[in-house]
């Protein structure tokens, strides 16, 4: 582990400078935000609500219990700029999520700033939600930023970035949970910060309650907007699907780099005690994985345990800049080659599944063709038609034989 700098050593060199590192992500995920909207299988959904708002003056909730920040941006974005300019907000939102990683780091004293920010950007589901449409990115970089707001001690600034969050993704508020409980459980307590987090709720919970006021009004002024239709399928098919998945996010050769490297990581749960950033990772991780759990459904929803374990890197001192790099190396390559595990028996409603180990197209690449196929229909039909909601299926399916065997 020699190769490791200082804790408090400032480092010059080139691995770990944040500024060059952006552009070079900003500049490679950029031209994928020309191929159209993406694979998401909300497409129709979130484009139907904008265009309603923004053409028509009137709301329509995408999907329960509704993300109204996030479908008047793309309502507005599209209707100027189509589908690139909403590629690009997601793009922005990306770039501001991986500042933060590096930002959190550095403020609480880590070794691996830099090399944290790069776990996110190199895992290939952050690359896709960071060039198509979908609120993933908008909610992390969102939420993330409300953190470094909170630790800079700018608790307005921290309420309105996590309510403009929480308006694009509600499951946004297990970030700012696992923060506030990362901030109350310091030893020894910080009164400053326990007045500065009251000022944060309050202004959090004004801007939320701003945030749902039209699903509520939709909703006729009823709390019907958080119901949802989402049955359970029995504890060995939620965990089927939840570990099936969390393999696909992760990666079959990312998990042995991480199993290698697991006596650094838990060493770096040793700064327990002293980092609110490893509090932070470690709750939002859990808090993350057991939601997922309870509704698992798109890879994507997985991304705070991606920024989780981001940060979880970041901040172990033992881990080597050699060792970060194999990672990410891993995870580049899961965007090119895949790896399967398993089919379900039925497909998109699978009760059981059974072992099928194949190799296939990486996320990335797989995405890529996806869109590609897609294209060839445009223009995208009326998005309340029921050619919209096919297309929409046929895309989400075709972007998960990247990590499901049919």
């Amino acid at each position: 582990m020699s190769d490791a700098p200082s804790l408090t050593r400032p480092t010059t060199e080139w691995f770990d400078r944040p500024g060059p590192w952006l552009v070079i992500c900003g500049a490679v995920y950029l031209p994928f935000t020309l191929a159209g909207f993406g694979t998401d299988i909300d497409v129709p959904n979130v484009l139907r609500s904008g265009r309603s708002l923004v053409e028509d003056g009137r709301y329509q909730m995408s999907r329960g219990p509704g993300s109204a920040v996030y479908e008047a941006g793309v309502g507005v974005l599209e209707r100027i700029g189509g589908s690139v300019l909403v590629n690009l907000a997601s793009l922005g939102f990306a770039l501001l999520g991986l500042w933060c990683i590096q930002a959190l780091l550095r403020a609480d004293g880590a070794r691996w700033g830099t090399g944290g920010m790069l776990v996110l950007a190199t895992n290939p589901w952050f690359w896709v939600a960071a060039t198509s449409l979908g609120d993933f990115t908008w909610a992390l970089g969102l939420g993330l930023s409300g953190a470094v707001a909170s630790q800079r001690s700018r608790p307005v600034a921290a309420g309105v970035l996590w309510g403009l969050a929480l308006g694009c993704r509600v499951s946004t508020l297990l970030v700012v949970v696992a923060w506030i409980v990362a901030q109350y459980t310091a030893r020894p307590p910080n009164r400053v910060r326990k007045a500065e987090t009251a000022c944060t709720l309050v202004v959090f919970g004004v801007v939320a309650v701003m945030g749902f006021l039209l699903p509520w009004l939709e909703a006729d002024r009823t709390m019907g907007f958080v119901t949802n239709q989402l049955a359970t399928s029995g504890f060995v098919g939620h965990l089927g699907r939840w570990a099936t998945k969390n393999l696909a996010v992760f990666g079959v050769v990312a998990g042995v780099v991480l199993i290698v490297g697991a006596r650094g990581l838990l060493d770096g749960l040793r700064r327990w005690p002293s980092s609110q950033v490893v509090r932070f990772a470690v709750i939002m991780g859990v808090l993350t994985e057991v939601l997922f759990f309870r509704f698992p459904f798109k890879p994507l929803h997985l991304l705070p345990a991606v920024a989780a374990l981001a940060l979880w890197v970041g901040s172990s001192p033992l881990l080597t800049r050699r060792w970060i790099g194999a990672l990410l190396v891993a995870q580049l390559s899961a965007g090119v080659l895949g790896f399967t595990v398993a089919t379900p028996d039925v497909t998109n409603n699978a009760r059981s599944g059974r072992w099928a180990p194949d190799v296939t197209n990486g996320i990335v690449l797989t995405d890529v063709r996806c869109r590609m196929e897609d294209r060839r229909d445009d223009p995208w039909p009326d998005p309340s038609s029921l050619a919209a909601v096919v297309r929409a299926a046929r895309n989400a399916d075709c972007q998960s034989t990247s990590w499901r065997v049919p």
